[in-house]
């Protein structure tokens, strides 16, 4: 491991716990928010959950994963930009890099894992009902 590399990690740690930690936790439960509300809108248009529907399908993968950028691309943004301030009044300067690992580990991840729960816990708990 290079000086580089360490000194990428040690300037997450101490952006993630020095200022602006409350972002830890309003940042994801945003996030997670957002993924119920389209999990619900997913499972009442029938579509399966998220993450399964993006590896399992073999058509429109682009169009799918360009839809859930478009979802999640606002709260990702503020995430990163946010982050790149907070390195600036912590460290003195912004690592790009270390702003976008943080907007994935907060918006990413849990928009994406609380989406798919939903649209399961929703579909199982409100079935379609039969047209005949």
């Amino acid at each position: 491991m290079t000086g580089q590399e360490l000194g990428f990690w040690e300037g997450i740690a101490d952006v993630a716990s020095g200022r602006g930690q409350l972002r830890l936790v309003l940042q994801p439960l945003v996030a997670i928010m957002l993924g119920i509300r389209f999990g619900i809108a997913d499972a009442k248009e029938h579509k399966g959950p998220f993450l399964l529907r993006l590896f399992r399908t073999d058509k429109n993968r682009v169009e799918l994963a360009r839809q859930a950028a478009m979802d999640v691309i606002v709260p990702f943004s503020i995430a990163v930009v946010l982050d790149g301030i907070l390195q600036y009044l912590s460290l003195g300067y912004v690592r790009p890099a270390a702003a976008v690992v943080m907007g994935i580990v907060l918006i990413w991840v849990p928009f994406a894992v609380s989406r798919a729960l939903t649209n399961r816990i929703y579909s199982h708990s409100h079935p379609a009902v039969p047209t005949t």
